[in-house]
């Protein structure tokens, strides 16, 4: 049976491309990275190229997975709510092409925002730093790449699971809150329950293991192996662990040797479960739903 995937990703990535707001949040990240290499450039001197190329990991974690919640949290609810799904349906592509192909058009829009970024910063890093770490910058986008792509998957796994604009809209706002805004109260909380004191330095390893599983931590951990420099997660902070402890990995925050599922590379899991998952979940509801 014929894929019709390649043509719903087209159709897709034009639909998203006329949001103005998603292109606004590209501009504005573009924007960002352009003006913090001019700012370090005039006022910090003896600083390489690598070394500035960390500093792109803090607008990207802020502003990259809302573009990539905007760009997909209305990817298939939106075709129930106007009712045009019994129109696409009607027509070869299946309900299988419909949700993969909106996965794979919206995340070419989340890459095209990537791509500018990293561009920018190749451009502007060899005009005043000198010359680009090529290898370093290629990672840090490639990991980038993947922690956009985590974000358009949870996205789109909630849109095709759901029946509502309201409760695709309430569930990626949602999610996005526990991530910045409640997960040290979520982890660090029972930890403090149970232990009665904050979370030291190196707590106890199901700590750790629990509170690598944010896709940001994730993000920051693997993108900090990669530049010089240490990337510190965009979170919420409520005083519940040693301020030591901030900045650091869990590898580095584990006693002795830390375990495989400690270690920066486990980071790639992380965002891949956050992926797969949601996108798992939202195609056997769709694919089970009556529209």
């Amino acid at each position: 049976m014929t894929s019709h995937i390649p043509t719903v990703a087209r159709k897709e990535f034009d639909d998203a491309g006329r949001s103005k707001l998603l292109w606004a949040l590209i501009g504005l990240l573009v924007g960002l990275v352009t003006i913090g290499y001019v700012a370090i450039w005039y006022t910090v001197d003896d600083v390489t190229a690598a070394e500035v190329l960390s500093f792109l990991g803090t607008p990207l974690q802020v502003i990259l997975p809302i573009a990539a919640l905007i760009a997909g949290y209305m990817a298939v609810v939106g075709e129930r709510r106007s009712g045009s799904i019994k129109l696409l349906l009607g027509l070869p592509p299946n309900r299988t092409d419909i949700v993969f192909g909106k996965l794979l058009g919206r995340t070419a829009v989340v890459g095209v925002a990537v791509g500018l970024a990293f561009l920018v910063s190749l451009v502007l890093g060899a005009a005043f730093f000198g010359d680009v770490p090529f290898v370093d910058w290629l990672g840090f986008a490639a990991v980038s790449l993947l922690f956009g792509t985590t974000f358009v998957g949870l996205a789109v796994g909630v849109s095709a699971g759901v029946a509502t604009r309201g409760k695709s809209m309430a569930l990626v706002v949602g999610l996005y809150m526990v991530f910045v805004a409640l997960w040290e109260l979520l982890t660090a909380g029972p930890y403090y329950l149970l232990y009665d004191e904050e979370v030291p330095v190196e707590p106890e390893t199901w700590y750790l293991v629990l509170d690598q599983f944010n896709p940001i931590f994730a993000y920051t951990n693997l993108a900090s192996s990669i530049v010089e420099g240490s990337l510190i997660p965009f979170q919420f902070q409520y005083g519940l662990q040693s301020m030591e402890a901030y900045g650091l990995t869990p590898a580095e925050r584990h006693p002795g040797d830390a375990p495989f599922y400690l270690q920066d590379w486990f980071g790639v899991v992380v965002l891949l479960v956050w992926f797969a998952v949601p996108v798992a979940i939202g195609y056997y509801r769709f694919e089970n739903a009556d529209l």
